[in-house]
């Protein structure tokens, strides 16, 4: 073996230009592979970084009869739960929220909060840096209320003082103490901020009251199937004890990871990984046919040792040798690609809300991954050349110097190689096509918002000093008039969502229809705003009028329609007049009178089939917060502090958050698209790019091993474009081989992206088209060269020569 390798190093070494292209080519397979893969194992299965880690599961609730419908889980059930299961260690419950919080000689600032039972940090065996955790005392009724910061609170808020335990605050305007510090990075469950006590009252004892996550430690040995069966049992006791709160309630097991990153996010991680699987195989395929090629040549070589004795094994295990030593050292060159690659994806999603759990770092599963791609590289693209070249007809080969039947099968196998690459390139320019007229497509939404000039920002009334609707609409009047007459604000609104970022869900009812069950009627998708928001965002009323003063107080309900709405419920009819009605938990609300009709906006960009928009006074839907709208005619930025203090001096302990521009929170909501469409793009282009040098290869070998039959033609008369046109149908038959047969399976592959895709179909006739064009022009001009060299071929030299 050691032969063998002092061998192949001075072979390497011998053709370095030749090892060089190999090593180059596998490094970008290689190294794309294990990128992908480090991101993958982060997100779908490296365990949390907690002892037992790999063990920590979820629970939630969901209706029996419709699975899909998944909700939290109230503190009584919770109660029940732990106290009567037998498959955990532990299991601890959080209700998550936001919280403000406020002290004398500090602004206030809103932060994410968990309210958790005591047992959860015991349950992580995490434990606080600076004070105590909570104690089991915390969170009995009547107990004080106390309050863990998180790291990052305590450095940007209190500057890392010591002094910080103990100090009294107030959070939501109650009294509380802070009696610990988190340590750094830990931000548990869903990048936390602050943690309370889960104390027990009066609305949360409510079995109809459901805020709660459950979060659970198994027993060793002990799978999610039976913890959800154990759960299920005291689950059916609770549904026939209370049936007006438990009938049809069941509970659901998860892996954390299963429960945080499933759905969309599993999928496209997945098809990330399958993707650069398809780069390595059209690698492999490519160093195949570039090994393939040297084997044939070495034909002579091959068969002299075969004449002193080495068996066919021998001569394979040197050339595997080879092979691997190889891919070995394009791993290592992939590597440092690797290291590159994960960082830039790390930086590309840092200000995207990524889970703090999450840790974009190799591991010893992903170095394990590494060394099977490599070793496995090598022996899958070396094994069919040495199987190739190891099959020597001694005396035919001597004889010929080389040439023997051997490459004729080469070149068949040459051939099919190429077509395979072809065909795995057309499935990645597809799927990479299909996200960027996505990301496209989501540029284009909303196109005559402004978003460059508008400043946005949320408000959330605390309702302890917020409890009536009469004062948030009087704060909310006062803010608007204060915000407007800041210096560089052209139009000042509140709404509930801006455009496309989302919606609240409702069932309607339009007066006239038939009486319908709260499944079938229509959902619509309903936004609350103030009266000037139209002008803020310059969206269009097409017919009627805006909000008045008086809209949204009872008697006076209203709305203003977009355009779909109007179309789909009274199609032929003037709308302005009708009538409709909001149903909630299959009850009536009052009568709203359409009095407008807009133009057509997106708010939820990522739904293929949207529901019909509708806009309501904020007066109407007494809504604790709302977002800031603000149209400025400089840089909205610029206005942020002057915003800022214009509202924290109707209410000192009301702070702004989520503060950006309108464009930043777009490009947010969209990064998926840019990150994972720039991806594909660049697994699609190394392979297309591999596919043109492997065709490029292949035909520059094949016209090489012709070149005696070319200078024949050329000397019984046949002209260049004879000799272009022998050479460039070799070429064209293999490229619309793998044409035909990528397109197929492009079809089948793209319809698993259908869910992740934006406004596209999966058979999107645009990038179909596209692709194969694109193919043909790359194939083409990959087969031309070596055709027109053929073609420039001085017949008496070549025949002299040969």
């Amino acid at each position: 073996m050691l032969r063998d390798l002092r061998f192949a190093l001075r072979l390497i070494w011998a053709q370095r230009w030749f090892s060089a292209a190999i090593v180059v080519t596998l490094a970008l397979g290689i190294g794309a592979n294990t990128t992908v893969f480090t991101l993958v194992n982060a997100v779908l299965f490296k365990p949390l970084p907690f002892p037992g880690g790999e063990r920590l599961v979820t629970a939630r609730n969901h209706r029996l009869s419709d699975t899909n419908q998944q909700s939290s889980m109230s503190y009584p059930d919770f109660r029940e739960y732990r106290a009567g299961n037998s498959s955990f260690e532990a299991l601890e419950a959080v209700a998550p929220d936001g919280a403000i919080l406020s002290e004398q000689g500090n602004p206030p600032e809103r932060y994410r909060r968990g309210r958790v039972s005591s047992g959860l940090f015991g349950m992580l065996h995490t434990q606080s840096v600076l004070g105590r955790g909570f104690l089991a005392d915390d969170d009995r009724p009547g107990a004080a209320d106390v309050v863990l910061i998180g790291y990052g609170v305590w450095w940007d808020r209190y500057g890392a003082s010591p002094d910080v335990v103990g100090r009294a605050v107030r959070v939501n305007e109650q009294a509380a103490t802070i009696v610990g510090v988190m340590p750094e990075g830990f931000r548990f469950p869903s990048n936390e901020d602050l943690w309370m006590p889960l104390a027990p009252g009066e609305q949360l004892e409510k079995r109809d009251h459901r805020p709660l996550m459950l979060y659970g430690l198994l027993k060793p040995g002990t799978t999610t199937t039976e913890a959800a069966a154990d759960l299920g049992v005291i689950g059916s006791r609770l549904a026939s004890e209370f049936p007006e709160t438990n009938k049809d309630i069941g509970v659901n097991v998860l892996t954390f990871h299963e429960r945080f990153n499933g759905g969309q996010i599993r999928l496209v991680f997945l098809l990330m990984l399958a993707a650069v699987g398809f780069v390595l195989l059209i690698a492999c395929a490519n160093v195949a046919n570039m090994m393939l090629g040297r084997a044939l040549g070495r034909q002579r070589e091959v068969s002299i040792r075969a004449a002193l004795g080495a068996s066919r094994w021998r001569i394979i295990r040197q050339l595997l040798t080879e092979s691997v030593l190889l891919s070995l050292l394009g791993g290592f060159c992939g590597l440092a690609c690797a290291v590159l690659g994960v960082r830039a994806f790390d930086l590309a999603v840092a200000n995207v809300g990524k889970p703090y759990w999450i840790d974009f770092s190799m591991n010893y599963v992903v170095f394990g991954y590494f060394a099977a791609v490599s070793m496995g590289s090598g022996l899958l693209f070396g094994l069919a050349p040495a199987l190739q070249a190891s099959r020597v007809d001694l005396n035919r080969t001597l004889k010929d110097g080389g040439r023997s039947g051997a490459g004729v099968r080469g070149g068949r196998l040459s051939a099919a190689l190429v077509v395979f690459q072809f065909t795995l390139a057309v499935v990645l320019l597809a799927g990479a096509g299909l996200f960027m007229r996505g990301f496209l497509e989501h540029q284009h939404i909303n196109a005559w918002v402004p978003a460059d000039r508008i400043f946005t920002a949320r408000v959330s009334l605390p309702e302890e000093r917020y409890k009536e609707a009469e004062a948030k609409a009087r704060l909310y009047e006062q803010m608007l008039l204060r915000v407007a007459a800041v210096p560089g604000v052209t139009q000042a609104s509140l709404v509930s969502n801006p455009p496309g970022m989302g919606y609240s869900g409702r069932r309607i009812e339009v007066e006239g229809a038939a009486p319908a069950t709260d499944a079938e009627r229509p959902s619509v998708a309903v936004v609350v705003k103030s009266p000037s928001y139209f002008e803020a965002v310059n969206l269009p009323l097409l017919a009627g009028r805006d909000f008045e003063d008086l809209d949204g107080t009872p008697g006076r309900e209203a709305a203003v329609v977009a355009r779909p709405f109007a179309e789909r419920f009274w199609p032929g009819e003037q709308a302005i007049g009708k009538r409709f009605r909001f149903y909630q938990d299959d009850k009536p609300g009052p009568w709203i009178t359409v009095v407008g009709i807009s133009a057509d906006v997106v708010q939820r960009g990522e739904e293929a089939m949207p529901d019909p928009v509708v806009f309501v006074p904020y007066r109407q839907e007494n809504f604790g917060s709302l977002a800031l709208v603000v149209r400025t005619a400089g840089d909205p930025s610029a206005l942020a502090a002057d915003i800022r203090a214009e509202v924290q001096s109707l209410d000192q302990n009301l702070p702004l958050f989520e503060v950006s521009t309108l464009r930043e929170m777009q490009e947010r909501s969209r990064w998926h698209l840019r990150v994972f469409g720039t991806l594909f793009s660049i697994f699609a282009l190394i392979a297309l790019l591999m596919a043109a040098v492997g065709i490029y290869a292949v035909m520059a070998q094949a016209t090489g091993r012709r070149r005696q039959e070319i200078a024949l033609r050329m000397a019984l008369g046949a002209t260049a474009g004879n000799i272009i046109g022998l050479v460039l149908r070799r070429g064209l038959m293999q490229l619309f081989a793998g044409l035909v047969l990528g397109l197929a399976a492009s079809f089948a592959v793209t319809r698993l992206m259908g869910q992740l895709l934006f406004r596209v179909s999966a058979t999107d006739p645009i990038v179909f088209a596209a692709v194969p064009l694109l193919l043909v022009a790359v194939g083409l001009f990959a087969c031309w060269l070596p055709a027109r060299r053929a073609s420039s071929l001085h017949p008496a030299k070549a025949l002299r020569c040969d």
